[in-house]
């Protein structure tokens, strides 16, 4: 019985000890742009191409014999706002607002030519042209879904857009980005709330302007995502001196110093580095890179952790190709 107890507790040592050589956290990972433009392009011009002419008309109920409110153009003009805004968070680009009825040809769309002139003279790197934005919401609008006593009103956008890289001349046409809202109403058709329930609808078709603008502008820069993901923090001189760069998100030092270990003699112990030297590529964006590490960690060194981890990175380099 004393030798089954110290068998047993033998086993478990064994296994907490291979489970303390790796840990579980979060990381930020890159995700390549939608729309790629070279990476000197710093300066956006902002073009808004919906207008009462262009954008079908989505009217909002008046208030008390108000102006009528096309809810397209109201989303549009806070469109240009949410890009300012996303093209500012990137931390490398910034938007310009750029207006110039002239620059429009009879069918409607931009001479690239006029605004290839504007950006020698301003120095801009492109454009982004907000062309078109739908917007959707319950035939008979807020007063019949009052009268109906519900309690929210679905509101949904498209915005599409065109971006032109000055350098190069590429143009990317028809990119779309969609978001819905679910406005609250008060379901009452008492007058005062219907007014209030109106009122509210204006403001959601400014803030869904905003988001859609928002979202087009994160398309033209890579992107991040926290992922849940493990690594290895002992086996090798390597493998224990860059666990902290590899908390603190240090990926290229830390990948220097996996490098270090890239070839080690022991086959396990290998594998562990390039698992790690996986997770590096992985986050700083490179999907392909990641990949190999970890085919080469299950291939040539029979890792099974390895084998799950590549199960993760082919599905994010088929989501990212899909876009």
């Amino acid at each position: 019985i004393l030798m089954r107890t110290l068998i047993l507790l033998s086993l478990v040592l064994l296994g907490l000890s291979f489970q303390s050589c790796k840990h579980s956290y979060r990381i930020s990972v890159k995700e390549p742009a939608v729309i790629k433009i070279p990476e000197d392009t710093k300066v956006i011009g902002i073009i808004n191409n919906v207008n009462q002419e262009n954008s079908p008309e989505k009217v909002i109920a008046s208030m008390l014999g108000s102006q009528q409110l096309n809810g397209n153009v109201a989303a549009a003009e806070r469109a240009v706002d949410g890009v300012l805004r996303a093209l500012s968070d990137s931390q490398d680009l910034r938007g310009e607002i750029v207006e110039m009825d002239s620059a429009y040809l009879s069918n409607g769309k931009l001479n690239w030519d006029v605004l290839d002139s504007l950006a020698a003279a301003r120095g801009i790197d492109g454009f982004i042209e907000l062309s078109e934005i739908r917007t959707v919401s319950p035939v008979g609008g807020t007063v019949l879904a009052n009268a109906a006593g519900q309690q929210n009103n679905r509101l949904s956008g498209t915005l599409f857009m065109n971006v032109h890289v000055v350098s190069t001349g590429e143009d990317h046409e028809r990119f779309s980005v969609n978001k819905t809202y679910n406005i609250p109403i008060s379901g009452s058709t008492n007058i005062i709330d219907i007014l209030n329930d109106i009122q509210r609808k204006r403001e959601y078709y400014r803030a869904l302007g905003f988001q859609l603008g928002y979202r087009a502008g994160e398309l033209v820069y890579p992107n991040w995502e926290w992922v849940g993901r493990k690594y290895y923090t002992r086996g090798t001189p390597a493998l224990k001196a860059a666990k902290d760069m590899l908390r603190n998100g240090n990926w290229g030092i830390a990948e220097k110093r996996l490098l270090m270990d890239e070839e080690y003699k022991k086959l396990n112990k290998r594998g562990r580095v390039l698992f790690n030297l996986a997770l590096v590529k992985e986050a700083q964006g490179e999907i392909d890179m990641a990949i190999q590490y970890a085919e080469r960690s299950a291939l040539e060194c029979d890792n099974k952790e390895a084998n799950e981890y590549l199960v993760k990175l082919r599905l994010r380099k088929r989501q990212i190709e899909e876009l």
